[in-house]
């Protein structure tokens, strides 16, 4: 059985954390995460899963239609005082969305030892696996987070990346209105995230440039600037029209565009060399994780997006991550909108692989009602925009359940399902 909490006063927990190289943190199971050596820890039971309905209800647009409202889900996984946090963006523009999907496939985790349910979850990650891959990843972070607390061992170590430099923040723009971009790009500035910029480009030329020029105005010349075309520009019958457009942005200031285009292999390296200092960022390509391994080749792009969401697996990210580097590339960390408790963790992961920026993170005004709920983090957001990381048990986050519970659409305990 797991032991109960420790109970000593706070400068004595202090001291004891930052003896065994974990400063500053505020986990308070450190006596019982001792006690759990080698592979004790896989013994432990899931006691409990939670879900909470996290609703967000801001516009988002992108070249294949809008998002007018979002559910995500924030999951925690319990094995009795030890738990894991995980979150996903289960549905959109369904506001009478029920997570009953979810409950049926995590029902399956209840009452499984922590090896038991990792070995279940790992037998799904695997070429041609049908299981959605947003569920394979969120239950990974989720028993990640669960199995670090367990050993008082970081995700970012059990994952076995060794970064410790913050890395900058990435802000998105996700609407083609001209003037909304300038006030987002504005917004950017007042919360010090103006050195890195993207924007969603939409597959019309002239739409697309006008929006560069507009945020290029308003970051001026120094700002690193890429742009997400979602394989947008589609009416082109040879490289060298592409790169002809490509050309454009890049001669009014773009710095890197993510999927120009549906491109195969040989494509993207053909393209990479045609457009010079232009670098091209494959995403799609790399999706899920252990597909990703497989098929990337040295010259496809400067910078790799390895995007929440659809990696499906946290250890074959990390793998790729190691990958990419091995071919002198470089590794970005994407977004999908994430609001809540996967914000951090990416931002961890973010920081372990050296990322050259980390485009999950939390939203000032999507995220408002969850940071309210958020009692510490491991990462944190320096004055400068760049996110920093003080290693804790799992992925660190201390979130008011309670108060969660309160504000939520909807609150589900699949143990009494």
């Amino acid at each position: 059985m797991i032991l109960g909490k420790m109970k000593t006063n706070r400068r004595d927990f202090i001291k004891s954390m930052s003896a065994l190289g974990i400063v500053g943190a505020t986990y308070p199971l450190f006596s019982a995460c001792a006690g759990k050596n080698g592979t004790e820890y896989l013994n432990e039971k899931i006691t409990k899963i939670e879900i909470f309905r996290y609703d967000i209800n801001i516009p988002r647009y992108f070249s294949w239609g809008t998002w007018h409202n979002r559910q995500h889900l924030f999951i925690k996984i319990s094995s009795g005082d030890f738990y894991g946090w995980t979150e996903t963006p289960a549905s959109k523009n369904n506001p009478d969305f029920k997570p009953t999907a979810w409950v049926n496939y995590l029902k399956q985790f209840k009452g499984l030892t922590l090896g038991e349910a990792q070995k279940r979850l790992a037998s799904e990650q695997v070429l041609g696996s049908k299981r959605s891959l947003k569920m394979l990843e969120s239950l990974d972070m989720g028993l990640l987070d669960l199995s670090g607390r367990l050993q008082n061992k970081s995700a970012v170590d059990l994952l076995g990346l060794s970064g410790n430099k913050p890395v900058p923040g990435l802000y998105c723009i996700l609407d083609k209105d001209d003037k909304k971009v300038r006030e987002e790009a504005e917004k950017s500035i007042e919360q010090n995230l103006g050195h890195h910029m993207k924007f969603k480009m939409y597959g019309n030329e002239k739409v697309d440039l006008k929006l560069l020029h507009t945020i290029r105005d308003v970051l001026g010349d120094e700002a690193v600037v890429i742009s997400d075309v979602n394989k947008g520009y589609k009416k082109w019958k040879s490289l060298n029209e592409l790169k002809t457009i490509l050309d454009r942005f890049k001669a009014n200031g773009l710095n890197a565009i993510e999927d120009p285009a549906h491109l195969k292999t040989k494509q993207w390296i053909a393209l990479q060399k045609m457009v010079g200092d232009l670098t091209l960022i494959p995403d799609a390509p790399m999706r899920p994780a252990w597909k990703g391994i497989k098929t990337m080749e040295t010259g496809m792009g400067r910078i790799f997006n390895l995007h929440p969401s659809t990696m499906g697996s946290l250890t074959h990210t990390a793998k790729l991550a190691h990958k990419v580097k091995e071919i002198g590339a470089k590794v970005m960390i994407g977004d999908d909108s994430l609001v809540g408790p996967a914000c951090s963790a990416w931002q961890q992961i973010a920081i372990g692989v050296g990322a050259t920026w980390v485009e999950a993170i939390e939203k000032k005004e999507d995220s408002k009602i969850y940071l309210e709920c958020l009692q510490s983090s491991a990462t944190k957001k320096e004055a400068n925009g760049y996110y920093s990381f003080t290693p804790k048990p799992g992925f660190g986050l201390e979130i008011d359940t309670d108060r969660l519970k309160n504000i939520v659409t909807s609150y589900t305990d699949i143990t009494r399902t």
